[in-house]
C-alpha cells in the first residue's frame, strides 16, 4: 500500500526532472533560430526604413529564402511561392482541372495538337487539329500559351466554351465541363483512334510500353496493360523509360515490384544513415517471367532508374541504351505555414540493390545505370531530334483507321520511327526469344562509353561558348570603330587597368544593373561577363543610355 501511495509524486519528479533537462536545450534551438534570423530582420527593417525607394517585401522574402537554398548547391532543392504553387502541384501529382487537351499556339492561334485519353475534350467532340479561335468569347489570336491555359483552367464541374474551326473549316462552339485530369503516363507504340498498338514483332510476339513519367495513376494503367498483354500471349518485353525523369518514389518501387518475385529494389539513406530503409520485391501479383529488356538514355532519372537499376541488379532484364542521368537524391514536399509557400527539400540518396549510389555528385566517375555490357547504343542529338518528331504523329488521337496493321516490326521501326536503339532491341529480344542465347551489340564499355559521351557534351558545350564569345568580340570591335568613327571614346579601352576595383553598370536613371569586382583570380571572369552584359544591352538597343564606372581601391 505504501508503495502505490509515493508512485504518482514519484513519477512527477521524473517528468519535472526531465523537463527541466529538455527545456534549455528547446530554449537554446529557439536561440540559435532567432540570433539567424535577427540579422535579416535588422537589414530588412534598415532598407524598408531608408533605401531610395521603397522596397518590395516579397521579393526580397524571395530572394532571402533563394539565397539560402544556394549555399546548399542542390538543384533539386526549391522553394514555390504562393503564386506557382497551383503549377507545382499539378507537376507534382499529374493531376490538374481542365478540359484535358494538348495544346501550342501554331499561326497565332491555340491550336490542339491532340484531346487526352478519358477527357472532357474528348468527350465533348474536341479533335486533333482544331484551331481555338475564341475561349468564352474572347480570342486567342496573339495570346500565349499560357494566358490560354488560365482561362481553361477552373474548379470542377465548372464550364468553358470555346469556338473551334475544325480541319474541314467548320467552326462549332462546344461546351466543356471542367473535371480533374490525370495524366497518362503509359504509351503503346502507335494509337489506333483511343487505343494503343502494343505488338512489335507477330511472329515471336513482342509487346512495347513507354512510360513516359511516374504519378499516382502509372502503376495501375501499367498493369492493366501488363494484363492485357500477358492474356494475349506475350512472348517478351520491351519497357521504354528513356527521357522519363522520374516522379513518385512509390510508383518507381511498385513498377520493379511488378516484375521482381524476390530482392532488395532500392535503399534510401538520409543524413542519419541509421534511420535509412530499403524496399524489397514481393511474389504476390508479379507478371510472369518473360525475357524483357529496358531502354534507357541520358534523360532517363530518378523513378526511372530505380527501376532499370532494380531489374538490372537483380538480373531480370537487360539494359540497352546509354547511362542514365544520375538523379539519386531523395526529395521532400512541405508547405509551409499560412500559406507561405511550398519548401521542395532534399532529406536522402538512393542506392541500388548492388550498393552504387545513383546519385552524380562533381568528380565522381560512376553515377546512375549503365547499360549491360556489349548494350550500349549512343544517339547523337540530331537522332534524338528525329525520332522525338518523327514519332510525335502516331501518338495523336484521331479517328480509328481500320487498315492500320495490329503488329509491327524492327524495319518499320527504323523508316517510320527513325529508332535505331528501339529497333536493335526488338531484334535481340527476338533472337533470344527463338536461340535462347542474347546477341551481344559491340564490345563497347558501358564506363568508358559514359564518360566519352560526357566528354563529347563538354566539347560542344565549350565549342558553343567559344562561338559566342567569338561574336562578342566581334561586336566590340564593331562597335568600338564605330564609336572612334563618331568622335567618342570605345566604351571599353583594352588599356584600363581594372585590377583591385570593380566595375558598374548603371541605366540612365542610376540603377545599377551589373557590378563584377576584380581581382587577379576572376579579372578575364569579371570583364567578358561585363562584355556578355553589355552585348545583350546592345542586342536591346540601350546602349545609349549605359555608362561605365570605374573603381579604384
Amino acid at each position: 500500500m505504501r508503495t502505490k501511495k509515493y508512485v504518482a509524486p514519484f513519477l512527477l519528479v521524473v517528468l519535472v526532472g526531465f523537463l527541466l533537462i529538455q527545456l534549455p536545450l528547446a530554449i537554446a534551438d529557439r536561440t540559435d533560430g532567432f540570433d539567424f534570423v535577427d540579422t535579416i530582420i535588422d537589414v530588412r527593417s534598415i532598407l524598408k526604413e531608408s533605401f531610395v525607394r521603397d522596397p518590395d517585401d516579397e521579393k526580397m522574402q524571395i530572394a532571402a529564402i533563394q539565397a539560402m537554398i544556394e549555399t546548399l548547391d542542390d538543384p533539386h532543392t526549391v522553394y514555390i511561392p504562393p503564386s506557382r504553387e497551383r503549377d507545382f502541384n499539378k507537376d507534382l501529382r499529374g493531376t490538374y482541372v481542365g478540359i484535358g487537351s494538348e495544346i501550342n499556339i501554331i499561326d497565332d492561334y491555340l491550336t490542339i495538337i491532340s484531346p487526352m485519353d478519358d477527357s472532357p475534350s474528348l468527350e465533348s467532340g474536341v479533335k486533333a487539329g482544331d484551331v481555338v479561335l475564341e475561349i468564352e468569347g474572347i480570342s486567342t489570336y496573339k495570346k500565349s500559351s499560357q494566358e490560354c491555359i488560365d482561362q481553361l483552367l477552373g474548379e470542377p464541374d465548372t464550364q468553358v466554351t470555346i469556338k473551334v474551326r475544325h480541319l474541314d473549316d467548320v467552326e462549332e462552339d462546344i461546351t466543356i465541363t471542367r473535371r480533374a485530369i490525370v495524366a497518362r503516363t503509359v504509351k503503346g507504340l502507335v494509337r489506333n483512334g483511343k487505343s494503343w498498338h502494343h505488338c512489335l514483332d507477330s511472329e515471336t510476339n513482342i509487346a512495347y510500353a513507354k512510360v513516359t513519367q511516374f504519378n499516382m495513376s502509372t502503376m495501375q494503367e501499367l498493369n492493366q496493360t501488363m494484363l492485357q498483354l500477358v492474356a494475349a500471349g506475350m512472348k517478351g518485353f520491351i519497357l521504354d523509360l528513356r527521357d522519363n525523369p522520374g516522379g513518385s518514389l512509390p510508383a518507381a518501387i511498385d513498377m520493379a515490384d511488378l516484375f521482381l518475385k524476390e530482392g532488395v529494389i532500392v535503399s534510401v539513406r538520409p543524413r542519419d544513415e541509421t534511420r535509412g530503409r530499403s524496399w524489397s520485391a514481393h511474389k504476390v501479383r508479379t507478371m510472369p517471367d518473360f525475357p524483357m529488356i529496358v531502354l534507357v538514355n541520358g534523360s532517363s532519372a530518378s523513378g526511372s532508374e530505380i527501376v532499370a537499376g532494380a531489374l538490372k541488379d537483380n538480373g531480370r532484364a537487360t539494359i540497352i541504351g546509354t547511362r542514365t542521368f544520375g538523379k539519386g537524391s531523395v526529395q521532400d514536399v512541405r508547405r509551409l505555414d499560412f500559406n507561405r509557400g511550398t519548401l521542395k527539400y532534399t532529406n536522402a540518396y538512393y542506392y541500388l540493390p548492388s550498393g552504387r549510389n545513383l546519385h552524380r555528385k562533381d568528380g565522381s566517375e560512376l553515377w546512375g545505370v549503365d547499360p549491360d555490357p556489349g548494350f550500349v547504343i549512343k544517339e547523337s542529338d540530331k537522332a534524338f531530334v528525329a525520332r522525338v518528331l518523327a514519332r510525335r504523329p502516331y501518338e495523336v488521337i484521331r479517328d480509328r483507321d481500320d487498315t492500320m496493321p495490329d503488329c509491327y516490326d524492327s524495319a518499320w521501326i527504323r523508316e517510320n520511327f527513325k529508332d535505331e536503339q528501339l529497333a536493335l532491341a526488338t531484334e535481340v529480344l527476338s533472337e533470344f526469344i527463338t536461340t535462347n542465347q542474347w546477341r551481344t551489340l559491340n564490345e563497347d564499355d558501358p564506363a568508358v562509353a559514359a564518360l566519352d559521351l560526357e566528354m563529347t557534351r563538354l566539347t560542344r558545350t565549350k565549342a558553343r561558348l567559344l562561338e559566342q564569345l567569338s561574336r562578342i568580340e566581334k561586336g566590340i570591335a564593331e562597335h568600338s570603330q564605330l564609336a572612334e568613327a563618331a568622335g567618342k571614346e570605345p566604351l571599353l579601352p583594352d588599356d584600363i587597368d581594372l585590377m583591385g576595383g570593380a566595375i558598374t553598370l548603371r541605366d540612365k536613371d542610376g540603377n545599377v544593373i551589373g557590378e563584377f569586382r576584380i581581382d587577379d583570380d576572376n579579372a578575364a571572369i569579371a570583364i567578358n561577363n561585363m562584355r556578355l552584359t553589355r552585348q545583350t544591352l546592345i542586342d536591346d538597343r540601350v546602349l545609349p543610355e549605359i555608362t561605365i564606372e570605374e573603381h579604384q581601391e
